[in-house]
C-alpha cells in the first residue's frame, strides 16, 4: 500500500499540472518518468537523494545543478518541500504515483503480455485493438517472453486474464481427463 505522503504530493503536483493544461501534463508526466529513470538508473545520484546526512540545502542545490531549466518549477518546488521535510525518501514513490495518476486520467492500461516466442507487430497490434475495444482504454504493453507457455500467449490487464496458450490448453484438458477419470464406474 502506498503511503498517504506519495498520495498527497503526487496527487499536488498532478492537480498543478491538470491546471496549467493538457501539454503540460504530458510534460510533467515525462519528466516524471526521465527523474524515476535517473534514480533507478544513477546509483550515486539516488545515493546523494536519499542520505540523510545529506543536508536539504545540499540536495537542493545537486537537483538545481542538474534540473534548473530543464524542468518545469514545479518540480524544483516539490524537490525542496520534500527535502525540507525529510521524505526525499519517497521521491520515487511519488513520481510513481503520478504516472499511475496521469494513466488513470487518459484512460491508459498497462498489460502484461508473456508469449512463448516473440511475436510479431500485427499480432500485437491485434491484441491490442481487442484489449482497447474490450476496456475502453489504450493499452499499453509490457511484453516478456516465457517459454514455458509452450506455444500462444498470455495477457494480464486491469485484473482480467487472458490466457491463449499452450501450457494453460494443456492444464485445461489434464483438469478434464481427470474429472472425467472420477466419473466413470470400473465395470
Amino acid at each position: 500500500m502506498e503511503r498517504i505522503v506519495v498520495l498527497r504530493y503526487a496527487k499536488a503536483l498532478f492537480e498543478i499540472a491538470l491546471e496549467r493544461g493538457a501539454g503540460v501534463l504530458d510534460e510533467y508526466n515525462q519528466t516524471c518518468k526521465d527523474i524515476l529513470a535517473l534514480l533507478e538508473g544513477d546509483a550515486e545520484f539516488a545515493a546523494v537523494v536519499n542520505h540523510l546526512s545529506i543536508s536539504a540545502d545540499d540536495k537542493m542545490a545537486t537537483m538545481k545543478a542538474i534540473f534548473e531549466g530543464k524542468v518545469a518549477d514545479d518540480f524544483m518546488g516539490i524537490f525542496a518541500l520534500i527535502f525540507r521535510r525529510g521524505r526525499q525518501g519517497e521521491l520515487a514513490g511519488i513520481l510513481e504515483h503520478f504516472g499511475k495518476l496521469y494513466k488513470s486520467h487518459k484512460r491508459i492500461a498497462t498489460a502484461k503480455l508473456m508469449s512463448a516466442a516473440p511475436l510479431p507487430q500485427s499480432k500485437i497490434d491485434e491484441i491490442a485493438a481487442m484489449l482497447t475495444k474490450k476496456l475502453e482504454k489504450t493499452v499499453e504493453f509490457n511484453i516478456t517472453v516465457d517459454p514455458t507457455l509452450i506455444a500462444g500467449f498470455r495477457v494480464e490487464v486491469d485484473g482480467y486474464v487472458f490466457d491463449a496458450s499452450m501450457k494453460a490448453g494443456l492444464s485445461q484438458l489434464k483438469k478434464q481427463l481427470l474429472s472425467a477419470g472420477r466419473h466413470t464406474v470400473l465395470q
